[in-house]
């Protein structure tokens, strides 16, 4: 179960823009090991560069967003008729 855990940590940093160098050094690994990584993420995600795989996130995270439940707020004006 570590390798999911690694990718996770990975995406963590892709996300965040580092390159594979200082994703690397942030994780204690060699860099040919964070290379692999984001290969992996690139291919599980059907992406061929990570400005495509940070787009995918940031798009899935505004779907997240706007799918919440609305607040009491919200369903006190949608009761209300106002």
């Amino acid at each position: 179960m570590r390798a999911p855990l690694r990718q996770a940590q990975v995406l963590a940093l892709v996300l965040r823009g580092y390159p594979n160098k200082d994703i690397a050094e942030q994780l204690n690994m060699s860099i040919y090991t964070a290379r692999d990584h984001v290969s992996a993420l690139l291919k599980k995600y059907g992406v061929k560069r990570r400005a495509e795989l940070m787009a995918l996130h940031v798009s899935h995270a505004r779907l997240r967003k706007v799918e919440q439940s609305p607040t009491s707020v919200g369903l006190r004006s949608t009761i209300n008729g106002t």
